[in-house]
């Protein structure tokens, strides 16, 4: 799969080693620039075998509820702490020197002085997942903390996921926020996604360079929801923000013929477990969909 933040993205050393050399003519910075995407990759290894991350609780992708419980991690993942207040959260990311995170366009509110922001186009593919066309790297190449308030276009919750490495996880595309560099982010074609009006392809987040977090947000708050074996469950249209990526996503009927036609449900997401072991799914508490179809009806009677 192409990239979901760009085709030719350049390794998490070589910018930073790119940025330094604006600011010296040392050769050594200027052989730092052609470190390849190996060498980054065994760095980023290397930096995981000698990180302590949390355990137990987080062997799946896991809602990180309590942020102090990344504290061992510290070195590893940004600090963050949520702001706004119910309904309208947002998260505020603190970057030690010489760490950076993804976010999507316009999802900053405040950063400060020090803090270094650089865009870049991503894949093209991005066009057909709901989100810009553009990302955005947020990085501190000073020498002190640097901080960055980042949330969703739509009121509601934002949510921490913890992605543990070798692990895959999808989530609706205009939910995505940002994740941290050593995360890989595609993007996994659904055509029911598109049916559904959740956009023809979702954002697939995959950990290979050790675990990764991924913050994103949700219209209302965010529901975890297990799957056993052999399971099934239908979801409005607009409630689903993410499931695993070898959960069965399908478009169906919400009912009989009276039920889909006059029940205000009409066609819905069924998702099944085919699996031996439990899936996990994420939902919204409210529907973006139908409050979206709730303010065109009642501005159309207002203006039209």
């Amino acid at each position: 799969m192409l990239s979901f933040f760009g085709l030719n993205d350049k390794p998490k050393n070589m910018r930073k080693n790119s940025r330094n050399s604006k600011n010296s003519i040392n050769t050594n910075n200027k052989k730092k620039n052609n470190i390849s995407q190996q060498q980054s990759n065994q760095q980023i290894n290397q930096k995981t075998k000698n990180t302590t991350f949390p355990s137990n609780q987080y062997q799946k992708v896991t809602i990180v509820k309590d942020p102090s419980t990344l504290r061992n991690s510290k070195n590893f993942f940004p600090t963050f702490e949520y702001e706004g207040g119910d309904g309208f959260k947002s998260v505020k990311i603190t970057l030690n020197p010489n760490q950076e995170i993804n976010a999507d366009a316009g999802a900053m509110n405040y950063m400060t002085n020090n803090m270094k922001i650089e865009t870049q186009m991503g894949s093209p593919l991005r066009l057909f997942s709901s989100t810009s066309f553009f990302y955005n790297t947020f990085y501190n190449d000073g020498n002190q903390k640097a901080q960055v308030n980042l949330s969703s276009l739509h009121p509601g919750d934002v949510t921490c996921f913890y992605i543990p490495n070798g692990h895959s996880f999808n989530f609706v595309s205009d939910t995505y926020i940002c994740s941290t560099t050593n995360l890989n982010i595609d993007t996994d074609f659904r055509l029911g996604g598109f049916i559904l009006g959740y956009g023809i392809a979702f954002v697939s987040v995959t950990a290979t360079n050790g675990p990764g977090l991924v913050w994103c947000g949700s219209y209302g708050n965010t529901i975890n929801y297990t799957l056993k074996q052999n399971e099934k469950i239908k979801i409005d249209n607009g409630v689903l923000l993410g499931f695993e990526d070898n959960a069965k996503l399908e478009t169906t009927s919400v009912g009989g013929f009276m039920s889909t036609i006059f029940s205000g449900e009409g066609l819905v997401t069924e998702i099944k477990n085919d699996n031996t072991e439990p899936v996990t799914i994420y939902l919204q508490s409210r529907s973006k969909i139908d409050y979206n179809n709730y303010i065109k009806k009642i501005a159309g009677h207002k203006y039209g």
